[in-house]
């Protein structure tokens, strides 16, 4: 496994990682706060 091998795995493997938690806890995040508010 060359360097940019690794470098392009382990940017897809955080890229995997982080994406869809990242957007499903704002998701959650923005509009619990909203219900709640309102």
């Amino acid at each position: 496994m060359t360097f940019s091998d690794f470098l392009r795995y382990q940017y897809e493997s955080i890229r995997r990682a982080s994406l869809p938690p990242i957007a499903k806890h704002s998701q959650t995040k923005t509009k619990q706060p909203l219900g709640a508010a309102a």
